[in-house]
């Protein structure tokens, strides 16, 4: 940022001063001398930010300019160009993001598992992932709650942080899209995995949340796309003006997967890409599995590392945390599954049922989230044989009256136990469980706590799990 551009904002301060202060865009996150951008539009919640970074000796507090401020404080400073300022300040401070490759993976189920797989076949040493399984490492930098897709500045310096790494893969959320948290990113690739029924007391109808995904795909905001050839995905297809290909299990996607032989944790198949075949045996295996493979073997293909790198690293491709994570004891495999829509449930559910004699789902619905989808949940968890409904992140909903809209869904209740505690479900589940059973724990996964009323609690499925398995022995 230059003088000039820093006369154009009027500001009491120049690019020197940058170097000597940090950059913020959250109250929580303020030290002595920081500078922190409040952007909330909402009076109320603005003065109390700007109350509580000025407590904690904020150097200067930027604001929008519809914001009510008092005037007499030197330390407020209001403008009618926030994003731009951050941009250019950011551009000071955190450079680094506009030298490096930037992946974005979007749609309702698999972005986590794209992005992990995009990360081991591009090559860990060279590559970082910013998204839902990264929150731990997301916290070092901002005190904010954990978001899909944390906001602009936050990411920014997260890449400076690992500025030894040349590729960045994001998750990108719709909401992220809609609230316009990515200012000034730009994609080298971006890709969609899929749509299907979720956040709509977000965004009101499948419609609307199918144009918020459409924003990733903008020739302002990404240079090339990768689709899945599903429905929404060939919609989407047809309304881009960048280039893309289309990935699939069609002779017509430019990257193709023919499997020969499928089991619980393995797949081998045929590659097919940019016209050419490769015989792999993948060390995974699962629901969605194959289309998260595409959509990332894809994005390394058209990166800048030798696609015989690629190759080799498929034999180190592991699930992501929470995602198809199996346990094996006495006979019973559990399988710990982030799994929380419809569609993701059906799925993971109908690939269980190829190798397993019998199989027991224990799941719940989020609270303060879309109410639509419960009954749909309970729709698809009749495709096991048996069901154990408990509490997900009930908030500050009833967790009986979120069982009660699932139980609309499911039309023999005789096959339905309703266990509120979720560490009594999971317990029951794998107590009552025989030789050659799997126990599917949905819809929380990697999350390490539970929210109710309010109250965070240390709950994660995987743990109690090994907990319970631990005291049977």
């Amino acid at each position: 940022m230059s003088k000039s551009t820093l006369k154009k904002y009027n500001l009491p301060f120049d690019s020197s001063f940058l170097q000597t202060v940090d950059l913020v865009d959250s109250s929580l996150d303020v030290k002595e001398n920081d500078i922190v951008f409040i952007q909330t539009l909402n009076q109320e919640r603005s003065n109390d930010y700007i109350e509580e970074s000025l407590s904690k000796k904020a150097s200067y507090i930027i604001t929008p300019s519809q914001i009510e401020v008092d005037k007499k404080n030197n330390h407020i400073i209001k403008t009618d160009k926030i994003d731009d300022l951050m941009k250019e300040m950011i551009l000071v401070k955190y450079p680094s993001y506009t030298t490096k490759s930037i992946y974005g993976i979007t749609g309702t189920n698999g972005k986590t598992t794209s992005c992990h797989f995009t990360k081991i076949l591009l090559g860990e040493q060279s590559t970082e992932f910013i998204g839902t399984t990264k929150t731990e490492e997301m916290h070092q930098i901002t005190k904010m709650p954990s978001l899909t897709t944390p906001t602009f500045l936050p990411i920014t310096k997260y890449i400076e942080k690992n500025n030894e790494k040349e590729n960045f893969i994001l998750e990108i959320s719709s909401h992220a899209l809609v609230q316009d948290r990515l200012n000034d990113l730009r994609f080298k690739i971006s890709s969609f995995t899929n749509l299907s029924q979720d956040h709509l007391d977000f965004h009101l109808s499948m419609d609307e949340y199918y144009e918020a995904k459409r924003r990733l795909f903008t020739r302002d905001r990404t240079e090339f796309a990768i689709i899945f050839s599903s429905d929404w995905g060939i919609k989407l297809s047809k309304s881009l003006n960048i280039d893309f290909v289309t990935v699939g299990f069609s002779s017509k996607d430019f990257s193709s997967f023919e499997i020969i032989n499928q089991k619980a944790n393995t797949t081998e198949g045929k590659l097919n890409i940019d016209g050419d075949t490769y015989d792999l045996r993948l060390p995974i295996s699962g629901p969605g599995i194959l289309e998260n493979f595409l959509i990332a073997i894809t994005n390394a293909y058209f990166s800048s590392e030798p696609f015989s790198t690629t190759l080799d690293n498929i034999e180190k491709l592991t699930y992501p945390e929470g995602r198809y994570q199996c346990i094996t004891e006495g006979g019973i495999d559990i399988i710990i599954d982030y799994a929380h829509t419809p569609k993701a449930l059906e799925e993971l559910l109908k690939f269980s049922k190829k190798y397993y004699r019998k199989v027991t789902v224990v799941f719940g619905c989020g609270g303060n989230r879309d109410t639509t989808k419960r009954e749909f949940m309970g729709n698809s968890a009749q495709l096991a044989d048996g069901i154990i409904l408990t509490s997900d992140n009930p908030r500050d909903e009833n967790p009986e009256k979120i069982i009660e809209a699932i139980l609309k869904g499911i039309s023999d209740k005789e096959m339905v136990s309703v266990v509120i505690n979720r560490r009594e479900a999971i317990e029951k589940a794998i107590n009552e469980a025989e030789g050659g059973e799997v126990i599917v724990i949905a819809g929380r996964g990697h999350e390490h706590l539970q929210e109710i009323g309010g109250n965070f609690i240390k709950l994660k499925d995987i743990d109690v799990a090994n907990e319970v398995l631990e005291g049977q022995e």
